[in-house]
C-alpha cells in the first residue's frame, strides 16, 4: 500500500469542510463556501472528527482500526493506494478532522484470506472504538463498552452476488482464548449481524459482505502482554492463529 499524493489535497479539503460545518459526514453541500470538487471526491472515505484541537492522524487510525465496520475496508487486499488529509479549527464543537481515502485506490486483484491482527504479531489495541457506527453491540446480548478490539477474518466477497449477499465461505462460529483460557466473544457476520435499527443492520451487513468478513469482539478489553488464540469455523475447516497484545 502506498500514499497517493494527488489525492491528499482533496482529503484535506474535506477535512476542512468537516471542521467548518462542525459535523462529520460523507458528503458536502455544494452551496457551502468550503465545498470543493476535490473534497467531494474524498468524502466517501473514512472520517474521524474530534472536539480536541490537536487530535491527529495516529488517533484517527487507531479509531478506524478498532471499529468493527471501519476495519474491513482498511484490510481490503485490493487497496493499493490511500490518501490522508487533516484539518484543525479551534472554533465550534469539531476542532479536528481526519479523512482517509479508501475507495479510489482499489484494484481488481486480491488474495484472501486476510487475518487481523496478523499471525504471530504484536497488536497495540486493547479495546474497541466506543463510538463506532453502526454500533456493533446491539446483537451481542449483555455486551456493553468497553469491549475488546475486533479480531477479523476476511474470506472475500461472493462473486455470484457482487458482495451483497454473503461470502463464499460463511463463518459459522468462532472461539477465543486469552492466555490459554476461553473467553466470551461476539461473532459478527453479514448473515447474523443485528443493528440498533434496520438502517444500521443493512449498512453493517453490507460492509461485512463486501469483504466476506467475520468480526470477533471479546466481551472484555484484552490485557497487556496477553497471548490471544482465535479460531474461526468455515466450511473449508477451521482458520486459526495467535497474536500478542502490547
Amino acid at each position: 500500500m502506498t500514499a497517493e499524493p494527488a489525492w491528499a489535497a482533496g482529503c484535506a479539503a474535506h477535512a476542512r469542510y468537516l471542521v467548518g460545518v462542525d459535523r462529520g459526514e460523507h458528503a458536502e453541500d455544494p452551496r457551502h463556501p468550503l465545498s470543493s470538487p476535490e473534497g467531494v471526491d474524498c468524502a466517501p472515505g473514512h472520517y474521524f472528527v474530534s472536539s480536541q484541537p490537536d487530535s491527529g492522524a495516529e488517533r484517527a487510525l487507531g479509531y478506524w482500526a478498532t471499529g468493527a465496520f471501519h476495519l474491513p475496508q482498511l484490510l481490503d487486499p485490493r487497496l493499493g493506494r490511500v490518501a490522508l488529509g487533516l484539518a484543525h479549527d479551534s472554533r465550534g464543537g469539531v476542532q479536528s478532522a481526519a479523512v482517509l481515502d479508501v475507495r479510489r485506490g482499489l484494484s481488481g486483484a486480491a488474495r484472501y484470506p486476510v487475518r487481523f491482527p496478523q499471525p504471530a504479531s504484536w497488536s497495540p489495541f486493547r479495546a474497541s472504538a466506543a463510538s463506532e457506527w453502526p454500533d456493533p453491540l446491539p446483537g451481542c446480548a449483555g455486551y456493553d463498552h468497553p469491549v475488546g478490539p475486533p479480531v477479523a477474518l476476511l474470506l472475500g466477497p461472493d462473486t455470484e452476488t457482487g458482495g451483497a449477499g454473503g461470502s463464499k465461505a460463511e463463518v459459522s462460529g468462532a472461539a477465543l482464548k486469552v492466555n490459554g483460557r476461553p473467553v466470551a466473544a461476539c461473532l459478527l457476520t453479514a448473515q447474523t449481524f443485528q443493528g440498533a435499527s434496520a438502517t444500521e443492520t443493512r449498512v453493517g451487513r453490507g460492509v461485512l459482505a463486501a469483504q466476506g468478513a467475520a468480526i470477533l469482539l471479546p466481551r472484555q478489553p484484552l490485557p497487556a502482554g496477553a497471548e490471544v488464540r482465535v479460531s474461526f469455523r468455515t466450511p473449508a475447516g477451521p482458520v486459526a492463529w495467535s497474536f500478542r497484545v502490547e
